[in-house]
């Protein structure tokens, strides 16, 4: 799976929330969100750069799904859990929305 520039931002920014918003290190939010997007990936029987080309509908569908597994993974994790997750999971999803809803 090759990853861009673009992509590695994202995730970046992704994990910085999950630190801040759920107290996860910043390894726990870099694997767990790369994870999740290689699962989605995988079930999807797609790459990065067949979803970078994809219409903006794809793309939105498969960053909820993303979203989704990463809500699930926190909620099986009783040290990762918080009063706040529906607003963490809320700011997540913008993060990642926001950077394919620019073009």
């Amino acid at each position: 799976m090759s990853i861009s520039d673009r992509q590695l931002e994202l995730i970046k920014e992704s994990a910085h929330l999950l630190v801040r918003e759920m107290g996860l290190t910043n390894e726990e939010a870099i694997q767990l969100i790369s994870k999740c997007i290689k699962k989605e990936l995988l079930k999807r029987n797609i790459s990065m750069e067949m979803l970078n080309i994809s219409p903006k509908p794809d793309r939105t569908s498969f960053i909820r799904a993303v979203v989704q597994h990463v809500q699930e993974a926190i909620q099986e994790n009783p040290y990762w859990r918080s009063k706040h997750l529906s607003k963490s999971i809320e700011s997540f999803y913008k993060v990642l929305h926001d950077s394919w809803t620019r073009e």
